[in-house]
């Protein structure tokens, strides 16, 4: 029995030593197919081109992780980043607030913002929809600027803020079944220009236009004090006026986009767009009525294109066209004119040429001196006979001819 006992315990304990070793060696081929991943496949942030192939970009990278701070990957004195650069460093990090989207520059498909909140602002619509939502960070400050409106008696409601990649695909199929291909582009932004998929951009609008999205909200007093005062609190006009061969959209006065007050008080005071502080140009070839919204049917275009810096360049041009047509009319009139008063007045020379204005010369002398006068009666009585002989002369002479000939 202790024999038996002896060589039970045996084949269980190398039966043990067996499983250990089957343990050992699949934990370590385990852990060199996780190694072997890692190091292939890092993980990198990305941002894709127009043609949605991930390509690496140059950027200033200084991520935080407190989504409630400003994770701008640019310093706060951008003095010391332009003071010998032109433009800034090229931000195409998805995650940054100061990230550039555009026709051109794409945001991956698989990006979804982090900590997406409703802010606690009006909106034009009641519904429960992801187009509330906005970044903590955008939304406290949109919070801030809409108090900040109703204290001056502005009252401004929030349209469409946070759209998926998806949802902006499911908008631009939609378009394509509808429009086509080329209508679409021409209208619509593609999935991945949009910069709503970021999560700092909304659309806003007032009573005054209905609550549209319309270019003619940037002349009410909504939206004039909008593009003055957004700035403040880390807002920009994303697609000003006039700026759409660079931006790669239309003008609109609605489309806010959170960058953080540092870059957004640069970029009012320089009065430049994002692209232009990159110096990044969107897409050439940008369609003139392309927008960043989910229904383009829906936007209002304005002729001519509002807000007070715009209007007043395009007022300059006609009133200079018009004042030169009007003065060139009036000098081709009056020239006829002209010419024949001086046929009119030559007339009357010949019978005017009567001798009054000699006397009058000759009077003056008079007083100094007795003899003159005596000459100048002469000449004054001299060219009043002079014309009675020459009628006489003139009829004297066929009068001669005919007694000669008779």
């Amino acid at each position: 029995m202790l024999v038996i006992g002896v060589h039970h315990f045996a084949q269980k304990k190398h039966g043990n030593e067996v499983t250990m070793k089957r343990f050992i060696i699949t934990g370590i081929i385990l852990l060199f197919t996780l190694t072997t991943i890692v190091f292939l496949h890092p993980a990198k942030p990305q941002h894709e081109s127009i043609d949605n192939t991930t390509n690496s970009y140059e950027y200033y990278y200084n991520e935080k992780k407190d989504e409630e701070e400003e994770d701008s990957l640019l310093p706060e004195d951008l003095d010391s980043i332009l003071a010998e650069n032109p433009t800034a460093p090229l931000d195409l990090v998805p995650s940054s607030i100061t990230v550039l989207v555009n026709r051109t520059y794409l945001l991956p498909s698989s990006y979804t913002p982090a900590n997406l909140v409703i802010p606690d602002v009006k909106f034009s619509f009641s519904y429960i929809s992801d187009k509330r939502k906005l970044r903590k960070v955008a939304a406290n400050a949109l919070e801030k600027l809409f108090e900040a409106a109703e204290k001056e008696d502005i009252e401004l409601y929030g349209v469409s803020g946070y759209r998926s990649y998806a949802r902006q695909k499911e908008i631009y199929d939609r378009n394509i079944a509808v429009r086509g291909q080329a209508a679409t582009d021409a209208v619509s932004a593609k999935p991945g220009s949009s910069e709503h998929q970021t999560g700092l951009t909304i659309d806003v609008s007032s009573k005054s236009v209905n609550y549209r999205l319309d270019q003619s909200f940037g002349d009410t007093k909504e939206g004039k004090w909008l593009a003055d005062h957004a700035h403040l609190y880390g807002f920009i006009i994303r697609y000003p006026y006039g700026k759409a061969d660079i931006t790669g959209y239309s003008y609109e006065p609605w489309h806010i986009r959170f960058v953080g007050t540092t870059v957004a008080t640069y970029l009012f005071e320089k009065n430049i767009t994002l692209e232009e502080y990159y110096g990044a140009q969107s897409a050439d070839d940008a369609p003139e009525n392309a927008v960043d919204v989910e229904d383009p049917d829906s936007v209002k275009y304005a002729t001519p294109k509002p807000t007070l810096k715009p209007t007043r360049k395009p007022s300059e041009k006609p009133e200079e066209t018009k004042k030169p047509k009007k003065t060139k009319k009036p000098k081709e009139t009056r020239k006829p004119k002209k010419t024949d008063s001086p046929t009119n007045t030559q007339k009357p020379e010949s019978t005017a040429a009567i001798p009054d204005n000699p006397p009058k010369p000759a009077e003056k002398p008079v007083t100094p001196a007795t003899d003159p006068p005596v000459q100048t009666q002469a000449p004054t009585v001299a060219p009043t006979p002079t014309p009675v002989p020459e009628q006489p002369t003139e009829k004297s002479n066929p009068d001669m001819d005919n007694n000669t000939s008779q």
